[in-house]
């Protein structure tokens, strides 16, 4: 079924818009962040699945994973390797139809994109990013929500980096560190193959990384 016209992206509206950034609002959660694309390039590729684990100052934790359809010309221009690692083909489950979808529902449940973008937005207001090279998701999740001022902290924090600094040079090695050995010298096992290069395993396997570090979930 061919899919709709894609509407306008989430900062498009122009001031009256839900997603019009807010300035000054404060930091009061992490999000533990993944996103799945159909490359590397920000500017050319494209979002297709984001999990963000919100975790409010209380420790309360609530995981969000939505697929959002990728326009034609967007899969003509992806890259098959970023397919392929992320089982784009298997594992893409938008209902026909529709451009994005809640995919924490029993079955996944059809989206507007700008609805989806408005969650995704939200998800992450007022958090800091954590993730294994979350200043990637943050570009990607940048160009897809076009809101102008991003709703997370412009500072996101690399689990990699923390599991280095906090094994320290011997055990750590050189760079650049590989982010399964370090989590491996942690005591925390990367995400297995049929979990890896899914958007909420890897965000779980970030949360796991983190709080090994910090000595549990703060």
């Amino acid at each position: 079924m061919a899919a709709p016209a894609r509407p306008k992206q989430a900062g498009a509206a122009g001031p009256s818009t839900p997603h019009q950034p807010q300035s000054g609002v404060p930091v009061t959660a992490i999000a533990f962040v993944d996103t799945e694309t159909t490359g590397l390039d920000p500017i050319y590729h494209k979002v297709w699945e984001v999990a963000v684990i919100r975790r409010e100052a209380d420790g309360t934790e609530t995981e969000h994973l939505w697929q959002i359809r990728p326009a034609r010309h967007e899969l003509a221009g992806a890259d098959p390797e970023a397919l392929r690692i992320s089982r784009f083909e298997e594992r893409f489950a938008v209902p026909a139809g529709a451009w994005a979808a809640d995919m924490l529902t029993n079955t996944p449940t059809p989206m507007e994109f700008l609805d989806a973008a408005r969650q995704i937005f939200k998800a992450l207001t007022g958090t800091v990013m954590v993730g294994s090279n979350p200043h990637f998701d943050a570009s990607m999740l940048h160009r897809l929500l076009q809101t102008g001022r991003d709703p997370w902290h412009y500072r996101p924090v690399c689990i990699a980096t923390m599991a280095a600094i906090h094994l320290g040079p011997e055990k750590a090695g050189p760079m650049p560190w590989s982010s399964y050995k370090l989590s491996r010298t942690l005591g925390i096992e990367p995400p297995a193959d049929g979990v890896a290069h899914t958007a909420l395993g890897d965000a779980r396997w970030a949360r796991d990384v983190y709080d090994a570090v910090m000595g549990g979930a703060r």
